[in-house]
């Protein structure tokens, strides 16, 4: 099984959500890649690389986690030369918001709460669920939740969007962004 949910935040929101939760909770930002088999810390969620938008749109791409000593698990991706994190790791994937200063696309907070071990679904450990579960609440007060996007939004979104700005739930490389209510 799994818990998520969607999220619409500015990179000011990102940076407003981060310092929260540092500021009341244990939490460590870790790359979602890495050029050696262990994790990377960061500073910053945001990166200058855009997936889904055009070139000069940031988004967000990185796991929270507790601290180094969380199991974190790492695979080789031999087509890209590197290793990534995987979401059977003791980490909650914070992704998406890919922003352009037009459109904000949809993010999500992520994690998977059991795991496959010899063939049988057993939990992760207590204390990363309980943790997982105080991260997700505080970031869920500190954003409003709007019914109608079925996601969490950040204050500085919502001015955007109320000043002309479109959110946009993914965007599709052919036909570009597909905005909410469409």
């Amino acid at each position: 099984m799994s818990r998520q949910f969607q999220l619409y935040l500015t990179p000011e929101d990102v940076e407003a959500l981060v310092s929260t939760l540092r500021s009341q909770l244990d939490i460590l930002l870790i790359r979602s890649w890495s050029e050696r088999p262990y994790p990377v810390p960061v500073k910053s969620p945001i990166r200058n690389d855009a997936l889904m938008l055009k070139k000069g749109a940031v988004r967000v791409d990185c796991y929270i986690t507790r601290s180094m000593e969380s199991d974190i698990r790492m695979r080789f991706i031999r087509a890209q030369s590197r290793w990534s994190v995987e979401s059977e790791s003791e980490a909650i994937e914070f992704q998406g918001c890919e922003f352009d200063g037009k459109v904000l696309v949809r993010g999500r907070f992520y994690y998977q709460n059991d795991l496959l071990v010899d063939g049988a679904i057993v939990p992760k450990r207590r204390d990363f669920l309980i943790w997982a579960d105080k991260v997700f609440r505080l970031a869920k007060k500190s954003l409003r939740r709007s019914k109608a996007l079925d996601a969490y939004v950040g204050r500085h979104a919502e001015k955007w969007k109320l000043e002309g700005g479109r959110f946009a739930w993914t965007v599709n490389l052919r036909r570009g962004p597909i905005y909410e209510g469409e």
